[in-house]
């Protein structure tokens, strides 16, 4: 950035409010060219072809085709980014038919858009998945009660449908050539941030070490199919990140004995990295005697290198499976119909869609199908919080539509345009990494070209634009945001009694080496460690009133992973000849952190858990200790 700029910036920066400026700041994210080339090409190539036939508007639906599901490519395994892409861009489609059959009948539009809207909200429990198709579902619609394209509903529902699929295929381009890229990828990730764990000993290297490795088991697993069969190289990844998890475990119980990794095991851990990203196979570092803490780490090291080396996968390194299809369809329908924050969440979204749809049935705004598209995009709970989502579309749009009106000013309508719709379409997927603002910004601009290309509207739709985004943003701040009990009440505390609970359930399992599950619970334990983090960072970007109050979990949140890391540390020290605890003392602690859990979320103080009667769990019991103290303080949020 310019000087000149950043002191400009820096001026407004000192301005704003704190909780304004934590709200649209930007995270750090690298330039990432491949996905920035590949929305360009995908969104230009369709408008190009148009432009060559004399029919520009025949490329449209392609190119937005293409966005839409270029939006929703998030990475990872390719049969989930197909599936992902595929599910969004056959909602989208179904959306385009049932807005085309709904334009032009008058008030009509608000019960099709608000049944629409009921439809999506369910539709989006369905994990990542579900959350695409259905808000694309609803985006769609939208767009075809609002923009009228010659031709019949189906033959544009199919043009919509090919730029979905010229997108899918230029994302899976690679996949002959490199299959396993993904996977492997994410593995190697897991093992440059377990390097860095033996020179950074602060709470941000682990987190971040935490962060990988849930994302890797994610990216794996992820990419099988439950029908599919053992897959021999994904099960040898899925060992990989089990044994990345033991060293992790063995570097805490070092630290805890105050002694130093063995000369040899950071370089073993960097060179398994190395050789997984395509170089030599590491050495086999040499056994060492020592304490159970050297021990376990000397042990998960060399399991690690046997494993990148080429050696058997043993029995206790053997995947835990993904849940079955029809396991996680249940718990979808068992979400939509019991879940009270689904039921929540459809009512705010009907209502505030129906609002937005009479407003457009009324004749009052002149492209009023922005309107309700910016109360879809908003108000969507798993996207993160609404009040920060609408107030980085308003802002974001603003200058957006700035940026689009100076270059339709600048620019003669033409296939020149195509130019500035590549720059924008390009640097959408990195505007996304950093803040949805961010995309917000690029995407309206990207739009207004589009649009313009259709309607010949020039500047003037820059000045529509932001009316209309800032109408909505308005209906969901007042209808369904403001007035909403919920809304006022991040989740921070339930979610944290939900992960003291699973962090007790591992606990009563984790000195039994015989135990099927274990290393399922153990996961279960750090995933729900780093959703409480995502929902706590989530709750971090709302109005103050709502984020001083969460601040006060944050020792809660601590000592909570200080419970984790103790337990999984005195698991790595019994395993190499530590005496183990008694099954009753074992049985009491997860009882004393069950107690914890049902305190937090009845808002009680919870009681003492008493002294501890056995030297094995001392470590433990301090933590839980610890623990007990914190959530006894205020716990409001």
């Amino acid at each position: 950035m310019p000087p000149l700029f950043r002191r400009a910036a820096g001026r407004l920066t000192d301005a704003a409010p704190g909780w304004l400026v934590e709200t649209v700041r930007p995270a750090p994210a690298p330039l990432r060219w491949w996905p920035m080339l590949r929305l360009a090409v995908a969104v230009t190539v369709p408008l190009l072809l148009g432009f060559a036939s004399g029919n520009v508007t025949a490329g449209l639906l392609p190119a937005l085709g293409a966005i839409n599901a270029g939006i929703a490519d998030r990475g990872g395994p390719y049969r989930v980014r197909i599936v992902l892409m595929g599910a969004a861009g056959a909602a989208g489609a179904l959306g385009y038919l049932v807005g085309s059959a709904a334009r032009g009948h008058g008030w009509w539009i608000v019960p099709v858009v608000v049944a629409v809207a009921v439809v999506s909200a369910l539709v989006s429990t369905g994990g990542a998945t579900g959350s695409a198709a259905g808000l694309q579902l609803l985006v769609m619609t939208v767009i075809a009660t609002g923009i009228g394209l010659p031709g019949a509903s189906g033959a544009n529902a199919l043009a919509f449908l090919l730029g979905v699929l010229w997108v899918i295929a230029l994302a899976v381009a690679d996949w002959p050539f490199h299959p396993r890229a993904p996977e492997r990828g994410a593995v190697i990730e897991v093992y440059r941030a377990l390097d860095r764990l033996f020179s950074e000993h602060d709470a941000p290297a682990l987190a971040a070490f935490d962060t990988a490795l849930k994302r890797g088991y994610d990216v794996v697993l992820g990419a099988r199919s439950p029908a599919a069969g053992l897959d021999p190289g994904r099960t040898r990844l899925v060992a990989l990140l089990n044994q990345a998890s033991l060293i992790r475990n063995a570097l805490l119980s070092l630290r805890y004995e105050g002694r130093e990794p063995p000369a040899g095991a950071a370089s073993a851990v960097r060179a398994v990295a190395g050789a997984l990203a395509g170089g030599p196979a590491p050495r086999t570092p040499p056994r060492e005697l020592g304490s159970p803490a050297v021990l376990a780490l000397c042990s998960a090291v060399r399991g690690a290198v046997e494993l990148v080396s080429g050696g058997d996968v043993a029995a206790d390194q053997l995947p835990y499976e993904p849940v079955g299809y029809r396991s996680r369809i249940l718990a979808v329908l068992e979400q939509m119909w019991r879940g009270h924050l689904v039921r929540v969440y459809t009512v705010r979204l009907a209502l505030c869609m129906g609002v937005a749809a009479a407003f457009s049935a009324s004749g009052l705004l002149e492209r009023s199908y922005w309107m309700m598209l910016t109360v879809a995009l908003v108000l969507k709970p798993d996207f993160g919080s609404v009040f920060a989502r609408a107030v980085q579309r308003a802002l974001g749009t603003v200058v957006g539509a700035l940026v689009g009106t100076l270059v339709l000013v600048l620019v003669p309508y033409g296939p020149l345009l195509l130019v500035p719709i590549a720059v924008c379409a390009a640097l959408m997927p990195y505007g996304l990494q950093r803040n949805w603002g961010l995309m917000s910004t690029f995407q309206a601009a990207l739009v207004l070209l589009l649009v313009d290309l259709l309607t010949h509207g020039g500047p003037d739709l820059g000045r529509i634009r932001m009316l209309d985004t800032l109408i909505g943003c308005v209906i969901v701040l007042v209808l369904g945001y403001l007035p909403w009990p919920a809304s006022w009440e991040a989740p921070v505390g339930p979610r944290l009694a939900d992960t003291v609970a699973a962090t007790a359930n591992y606990l009563r399992h984790a000195f039994d080496a015989g135990h099927a599950g274990r290393a399922r619970l153990r996961r279960g334990v750090y995933d729900a460690l780093g959703d409480l983090r995502t929902v706590f960072q989530r709750a971090m970007a709302e109005p103050p009133v709502i984020s001083r109050r969460v601040t006060t979990w944050m020792p809660a949140m601590a000592a909570l992973e200080q419970v984790a890391d103790a337990i999984a540390v005195t698991v790595a020290r019994t395993e190499r000849g530590a005496p183990p605890p008694s099954e009753a003392a074992v049985r009491a602690l997860a009882d004393r952190l069950e107690d914890i859990a049902g305190d937090i979320r009845e808002g009680n103080d919870p009681g003492d858990p008493g002294l501890c009667v056995e030297e094995a769990l001392e470590r433990v019991h301090s933590a839980v200790r610890s623990l007990r103290d914190t959530v006894s303080g205020d716990r409001r949020g």
